[in-house]
């Protein structure tokens, strides 16, 4: 070891480590542990011990014969590992050894600033940017500075570096390193290539589109206006177009420069998405040049077409002037055919006219009249609405007189009847104005006469159609004509009703039909209401809470339906059209209302039973309630028996019109209004005992009591019941020793409160005269100890309230005496001194607890130091100065009963402090305001009256 240099040249390490990530990918290691190369180098000295130790010797091997034969091995001597030489050589190497690997630990400490980049994952970087929607500056940017940091770890990492007698090798995390930033270089290159793909070929397409549309012959006049409106809009198309181009464009610059291989088909597309623009105006230039000669073409078709409508228009007013020839109503069938063709050819006239004028505006030339075309139209209208009536009527009135009754449709037959008279009125009137339309307004004259005739007969089929009618209605029928009528009769038909003279019954008739129809309605509505509650059921399928039984689920649907209902139901009572039905609307209605009446006592119940069940569960309950316990056990029976049959059977008008049901649930709703009665008044004497109790709701003062054996149930509500009190500390015994404040404050009891054997509100009575006590105790101990213990010592010997009272007791006392000797600006020199103590304390360890109480003694301080400073401006030198009794004052002195105690007193109110626990709390900071509230509750107080301060 002596031998072994200190530290090599480069080159020439005894080992050789290797610098890697570890197996969590977090950081790095070597491939082997330096302590794990001083025990291989102690190995190879004990196989180097124990090979030279099997030498044998040379002598007997030269001259044999010299030796005689022997059982052991010859072997040379040497030293074993036991030898103290040897361990002292094979401490030294150990300890030179031992010396690198420290400097292997620093070593690799290097390479901790590195760990960032070992968890930097560059897909996640790009998939940033393309989240992001990079533009090119920034993506470019973002290549730079990764290159730039690529250079400089292949600059800072060696390739190798000589450690001690180790030389450790740093090639590979050198290339895990940099890679890192090539990869996130090479992801963002092939990310620029995507996007200049992506984004020539969306260019591509979107011009594509306006070279489809372009190429697009037009096929008429609308094509060609269309094509020069959508020419106008391409420039806007390309403008939109031109940013994104230019994006590509120096995508592909950039790429380029980079020296990014780029294919044929990428130098392709970077030249067809340059050359667009101009391709597109090109094609623009050959369509305006295409439309010229379309709409030169279009022009001589239109006029070819315009003269061809010319010489139709004049055949119609031919066909329509010599029209009135057509007299003959034998012939009505070939005539109506005759009246459609002109019809369609009319309308066809009247389609092509518009069509012709808006062409003609589009070419921009005159337009023509064809006003013609409703002259023909309004000539020709009395002819069809006559002969479209009249082969209507003829064909109809055969089937409505003497065809089957029950085939007639009511309502067409009543629609065509009363639209047909309108009709024929105006065809006839147009009809009388002509001269040559003698026969034809005979004919006219005719058919509205026989439209007219059985015009009223139209009540009569509207009646009887009614899908109302029922075999009281066909009674009521034959009753009125004095004939049997039903659609039973032989000769079923409207000309057989007018033989039996039903036509001078048309309105009775009439509101027969209409009757029947309205009592249908009632009749329907009733069924579909009874229907309703066929899927209408309870959901008690699930046990409630840990009870056993089940509660009512999905009453809420039933009763939504029971309110519609009964509405609609005392609406069909008050129906003029509900006598057939009015016994079934009665009994249905009685039915409702005993169903609502029984679901709402029935929920009243388990509103009742929810509440109560855990409560009469405890045997604590049951025990200080026997009387209220037996009723609300009766009435838990009648609760498990319903609810068990609405388990097996839940359908709602089944279960809530069970004989006997609504009576039980009055009578059990009587019962718990007794239970919750007694209840209130148990919990009522309860809070009488324990005027506390009135803090806590019903709930938890039945939480606190179903628990009687078992004080620790009180813990979760003491807050409640002493605004600081958070918990109690109990023995095993469960004794009550200590009370807690929510902020951890700990004030022992000055007698321990014993629990077991007694009513809680016995021992809560104790445990508030042990507050009181305790409090009392405190403050006096602070009292006292307040001139014997420095001051910033004291503040973190006592609670936070007797830190505040106790020092208000000294500061009385001590402003007094200043007022005495008229000396308030050498006491507030002091005050001030006390307060810069308080800051030094604050700044330096302290816990907690001793902050909060520091922090509410200098709000405390601040006001009494400003006190004092005042008055000692203003000369103060009477105790009964106004400026001086009007301050909130502390003293501790004996009372009436001979006894100590802390007395606070304001102007010329005096009172006895409460010793209610208020915990270590902050301050508000003290202002004049707050001083008027002081001194008014203080007045307020004197007077046997109270007060509420509110406000910020």
């Amino acid at each position: 070891p002596e031998a072994i240099p200190a530290c090599l040249q480069p080159g020439e390490g005894l080992f050789s480590l290797q610098v890697q990530v570890n197996a969590e990918g977090s950081g790095f290691c070597y491939n082997t542990e330096g302590a794990a190369v001083v025990d291989l180098c102690d190995e190879i000295l004990d196989m180097g011990l124990m090979t030279v130790s099997d030498v044998p010797q040379v002598e007997a091997s030269i001259v044999p014969q010299l030796f005689r034969t022997v059982v052991h091995k010859r072997t040379l001597a040497c030293p074993d590992k036991h030898n103290k030489w040897i361990k002292g050589r094979r401490a030294d190497l150990r300890g030179a050894l031992q010396k690198a690997i420290p400097c292997l630990a620093d070593f690799l400490a290097l390479f901790n600033a590195y760990e960032g980049l070992l968890a930097m994952n560059p897909e996640e970087i790009v998939a940033g940017k393309v989240e992001a929607e990079a533009t090119l500056d920034e993506i470019k940017q973002c290549i730079r500075e990764h290159s730039q940091k690529e250079r400089e770890v292949l600059q800072a990492v060696p390739e190798s570096k000589i450690v001690g007698f180790f030389e450790v090798t740093c090639t590979e995390i050198k290339k895990t390193l940099a890679g890192k930033h090539q990869k996130t270089v090479e992801l963002l290159f092939n990310m620029l290539q995507g996007r200049f793909r992506d984004g020539c070929q969306e260019i591509c397409d979107n011009f594509s589109g306006i070279y489809a549309v372009l190429r697009k012959a037009p096929k008429d006049i609308e094509g060609i206006t269309e094509m020069k409106e959508y020419i106008a809009t391409v420039p806007s198309e390309v403008a939109k177009n031109a940013a994104d181009i230019k994006r590509c464009l120096d995508a592909f610059t950039y790429l380029e420069e980079a020296g990014i291989k780029m294919t044929g088909d990428d130098n392709f597309q970077r030249w067809r998405v340059f050359g667009s623009p101009k391709d597109t105006y090109d094609l623009v230039a050959k369509t305006e040049d295409a439309l010229v000669e379309a709409e030169k073409s279009f022009l001589e078709a239109q006029a070819d077409e315009q003269q061809e409508f010319d010489e139709n228009l004049a055949d119609l007013g031919a066909i329509i002037s010599t029209f009135a020839r057509y007299d003959d109503l034998q012939k009505v069938d070939e005539i109506y055919e005759n009246v459609e063709s002109v019809n369609d050819r009319l309308k066809e006239a009247a389609v092509k006219a518009k069509l012709f004028n808006s062409r003609e505006l589009l070419f921009g030339g005159e337009v023509t009249d064809y006003s013609s075309v409703q002259t023909l139209t309004k000539e020709w209208e009395p002819f069809s609405q006559l002969w479209v009536t009249a082969h209507d009527w003829i064909h109809s009135s055969a089937n409505w007189n003497g065809g089957p009754f029950e085939k007639i449709d009511s309502k067409q037959c009543e629609n065509w009847t009363m639209a047909s008279t309108k009709t024929l009125f105006k065809a006839v009137r147009a009809l009388e104005k002509r001269d040559d339309a003698a026969k034809i307004l005979d004919i006219a004259k005719d058919i509205k006469g026989q439209v007219d005739e059985f015009a009223p007969r139209v009540p009569i089929i509207v009646g009887l159609r009614n899908h109302g009618m029922r075999e009281r209605h066909w009674q009521q029928v034959t009753d009125l004509v004095g004939a049997e009528v039903n659609p039973q009769m032989e000769e079923f038909t409207l000309d057989k009703f007018l033989e039996l003279g039903m036509l001078q019954h048309a309105s009775q008739i009439a509101d027969i039909g209409d009757r029947s129809g309205k009592e249908l309605g009632i009749e329907n509505q009733l069924r579909a209401m009874q229907a309703a509650w066929d899927k209408v059921a309870f959901d008690c399928s699930e046990p409630y809470r840990t009870t056993g039984t089940y509660i009512l689920k999905g009453a809420d649907e039933v009763l939504a339906l029971l309110d519609e209902q009964i509405v609609m139901t005392q609406a069909m009572q008050f129906s003029p059209f509900n006598k057939p039905f009015k016994d079934d609307i009665d009994e249905w209605n009685d039915k409702l209302v005993y169903v609502s009446e029984c679901l709402d006592q029935w929920l009243k119940v388990q509103r009742a039973w929810m509440y109560l069940q855990p409560i009469f569960d405890s045997p604590d309950i049951m025990k200080q309630l026997p009387t209220e316990g037996k009723k609300f056990q009766s009435v838990d029976k009648k609760w498990r028996g319903a609810m068990t049959k609405c388990n097996k059977e839940g359908h709602a008008l089944t279960r809530c019109t069970e004989e006997g049901l609504l009576q039980m649930w009055q009578v059990a709703n009587n019962d718990l209004d007794i239970v919750q009665k007694g209840l209130d008044d148990y919990l009522e004497t309860k809070r009488g005992a324990f005027a506390r109790f009135y803090f806590l709701s019903n709930d938890e003062l039945l939480e606190i009591l179903s628990q009687t054996k078992d004080p620790l149930r009180v813990q979760p509500f003491l807050s409640k019941v002493f605004e600081a009190m958070k918990m109690l500390t109990f023995t095993d015994q469960l004794v009550a020793t200590q009370m807690h404040s929510k902020e951890g404050e700990i004030i022992d009891f000055v007698s321990p409160v014993v629990t077991s054997g007694k009513n809680v509100e016995v021992w809560m009575t104790e445990v508030e005269e042990q507050m009181l006590a305790s409090v009392r105790n405190v403050v006096k101990v602070g009292v006292e100890s307040y001139v014997e213990t420095e001051r910033t010592e004291w503040v973190q010997q006592h609670p936070g309230q007797v830190v505040i009272n106790s020092s208000q007791v000294h500061w009385t006392a001590e402003v007094e005496d200043a007022i005495s000797r008229a000396d308030c600006a050498g006491y507030h020199a002091k005050l001030k001194e006390q307060l810069l103590g308080l800051v030094r304390l604050v700044r330096g360890n302290i816990t907690k607890l001793q902050r909060m109480s520091i922090g509410a003694l200098v709000v405390i301080d601040v006001h009494a130091m400003d006190t004092v400073e005042k008055m000692g401006q203003d000369n103060i030198t009477d105790l009964m100065s106004f400026e001086w009794i009007s301050q909130l004052r502390y003293y501790w002195e004996m009372d009436d009963r001979n006894t100590e105690n802390l007395d606070v007193r304001m102007v010329q109110t005096p009172f006895p402090y409460g010793y209610e626990y208020l915990g270590n709390s902050f301050r508000l900071v003290i202002t004049p305001l707050t001083d008027m509230c002081y001194m008014t509750l203080m007045g307020a107080q004197s007077l046997n009256l109270g007060g509420a301060p509110a406000g910020p």
